[in-house]
């Protein structure tokens, strides 16, 4: 007479699966989390890398000493979270403008080329919403912190005459070793410049997507009497700085929201 299976063991075999298939479960779960964690860490660390290059290669050639400005919102006491300054390198516009030239002949021609100098100018902060009217539920710029964007305006000086065309990629401007050309507005150029993500003109401007609470800080030799750097962080309006060193601090979010509160970040770039 062949045996089989009594309820109760059948019932305890049925626990048993049940339970290998919850430990299962449980494990998949917390795999396929840690996947989406690290995923999202390194779409993060990427974007950390990409800004701090920018940040150390702009500033190699820094002249702030002359023309640094560091400006905030029209608070007072809060910290800096924009700069412009001059640089010093090898600068190309993004388009191809307009310019005259004249041929062995004597015809005057017009033609495109590309913008070049070797001084530019360059901006640093969060960009405003371009469309300040929209819905803020889907404002990119004022609600999601994921959605904000970082900016970085480069303006090339350029004293060639030959150029017919007026773009924000450059200025028909000079630096000089004493000053700068009293013609060229640098209150304009600390303003938040308004982005469209999907204009190409603003394209030009767009460093990184998902930064918030962009502030800078920055040291000019001050050391307090327990030895630690004074790090100034206040301003209640424009101001010409000289600093040795400047902190950058800025938070960082994936683009699929995994690391909920992001990861906030410290850069310092050192000046001397």
């Amino acid at each position: 007479m062949k045996k089989g299976f009594t309820l109760i063991e059948l019932l305890v075999a049925v626990g048993i699966l049940a339970m290998m298939m919850s430990f299962a479960s449980v494990i998949f779960r917390v795999s396929i989390g840690s996947q989406r964690t690290a995923a999202a860490n390194a779409e993060i660390m990427q974007r950390f890398r990409a800004i701090t290059d920018q940040l150390n290669r702009d500033f190699k050639g820094a002249i702030l000493t002359r023309a640094g400005r560091l400006d905030v919102e029209t608070l007072g006491g809060v910290k800096a979270d924009r700069i412009v300054f001059f640089t010093e390198g090898d600068f190309q516009s993004i388009g191809q403008y307009k310019y005259t030239y004249r041929r062995s002949d004597g015809t005057i021609v017009e033609a495109f080329k590309t913008v070049s100098g070797n001084v530019a100018c360059v901006f640093y902060g969060q960009a405003k919403d371009k469309f300040p009217d929209d819905d803020p539920n889907t404002n990119p710029f004022t609600g999601n912190p994921r959605e904000k964007i970082l900016v970085r305006r480069q303006t090339i000086l350029t004293s060639d005459s030959s150029l017919l065309d007026v773009s924000s990629e450059f200025y028909k401007s000079s630096l000089s070793e004493s000053n700068l050309d009293p013609n060229l507005d640098v209150d304009a150029l600390i303003a938040r410049p308004p982005l469209d993500s999907h204009s190409p003109e603003d394209l030009v401007m767009y460093m990184a997507k998902g930064v918030d609470n962009f502030t800078i800080e920055w040291f000019e030799g001050n050391i307090d009497s327990e030895g630690r750097l004074v790090w100034q962080r206040l301003l209640s309006g424009p101001s010409n700085i000289s600093p040795v060193a400047l902190k950058f601090t800025f938070t960082l979010y994936d683009s699929r929201g995994v690391i909920k509160n992001g990861r906030t970040f410290t850069h310092i770039v050192c000046l001397e």
